[in-house]
């Protein structure tokens, strides 16, 4: 029985490891901006799959315990910067002093290990691995300071955690759609949260066997990679610029952009027809800052200004088609006419925001 379940276990570290290799791919390639919260999202994808990896080769005892603690460091302090970023932008500074000095402490642990000749001191000679399911037995002998120090930062994480989750499911209401996606989203982060939480105190606090804490640990991890590859579409265009009190309340802009002075501006004198449109200039225009348009737009249109420009010129595309006054007009004149610079940049949009051809869609017409 014993066999079968470890068995078991070896192979879920195993499709851990895989399963984190896809998610890196996936944000790799799908996340855009900003660089920094790209960064964390790697981060956090690079330690799972580590951890995943050494828990299904099995390293050596003393390897595997100084890998395994680093790479929750790693995923801990990431998701407190993930956090952060995507919603508490005002806590950033305590967010950064917290990963700074978890970091330089780390770093300190790795020395104090392996540069200060303390392994026999630190591991003690009784760690061995005879399988998957023993590793959680492992013991190391830090000095109590360091211990300490080792406590307080998961308590951070975890206060960091739980002070967010809460804010976010039970102190914040906002009626639109982006707010609902995040509150689920969070309910998930919440469940890892917790689990992890489970599985850290479970030994030596709680009387749990080591196929539980496994498991625990399994589910964790797994559900940590599927919010990760699941996150809401919004964050992987910009997720820097959707924190609360900023894009997600609608009275931050509400007040100071009326949709009948920006319908007239942008579609009644056709803004969207000039060749150099952009978001500043428009926002001078309506007398806004930047990001007042930025979150107006995004919120009404879900969509960028560069998007909603190339949107409306296409939609105005196929209604001046019609017009008679247009049909001698060559593909690339009608794109310039509607405010593209040239034929080919006309392309990818039709095709995006109406599909197929441009000029197959004349020839419909005119037949």
């Amino acid at each position: 029985m014993k066999l079968t379940t470890d068995l078991i276990i070896h192979s879920c570290y195993f499709f851990l490891f895989l399963f984190a290799i896809i998610v890196f791919f996936d944000v790799l390639i799908r996340f855009k901006s900003p660089i920094k919260l790209k960064f964390y999202f790697l981060a956090m994808i690079i330690a799972i799959g580590t951890a995943s990896f050494c828990s299904f080769v099995m390293f050596g005892p003393d390897q595997y315990i100084m890998i395994i603690m680093l790479c929750k460091a790693i995923v801990a302090t990431s998701l407190v910067q993930v956090f952060t970023n995507i919603y508490f932008i005002k806590h950033k500074i305590i967010a950064n002093i917290y990963s700074i000095i978890s970091v330089i402490f780390f770093i300190f642990l790795i020395f104090y290990v392996y540069g200060l000749g303390h392994e026999n001191s630190v591991f003690p000679k009784y760690n061995t691995i005879t399988s998957v399911l023993d590793q959680r037995e492992f013991r190391y002998n830090l000095p109590i300071y360091l211990k300490v120090f080792v406590y307080l930062f998961f308590i951070g994480f975890n206060a960091f955690s739980f002070y967010y989750s809460y804010n976010i499911l039970f102190l914040f209401s906002f009626n639109n759609i982006y707010f609902k996606k995040v509150q689920i989203w969070t309910i998930a982060f919440f469940t890892f949260v917790v689990l992890a939480l489970i599985a850290m105190i479970s030994n030596p606090f709680i009387a749990i066997s080591n196929n539980t804490t496994n498991l625990l640990s399994i589910g964790a991890v797994l559900n940590l990679l599927l919010i990760i590859l699941y996150r809401p579409d919004f964050i992987n265009q910009n997720g820097s610029k959707i924190s609360f009190g900023h894009l997600f309340n609608r009275k931050d802009f509400s007040n100071d952009i009326q949709a009948i002075d920006f319908n007239f501006h942008f579609y009644n004198n056709f803004y969207y027809k000039n060749k150099t449109a952009n978001i500043i200039d428009f926002s001078n225009i309506i007398g806004v800052t930047k990001e007042v348009m930025f979150n107006y737009i995004y919120f009404t249109y879900s969509m960028s200004f560069d998007e909603l420009i190339n949107k409306a010129r296409v939609d105005y595309f196929v209604e001046i088609i019609k017009d008679p006054k247009y049909q001698k007009y060559t593909v690339e004149a009608l794109a310039m006419e509607v405010g593209f610079s040239s034929r080919q940049r006309f392309y990818q949009p039709f095709k995006k925001y109406h599909g197929g051809n441009p000029s197959d869609l004349i020839d419909i017409l005119n037949d």
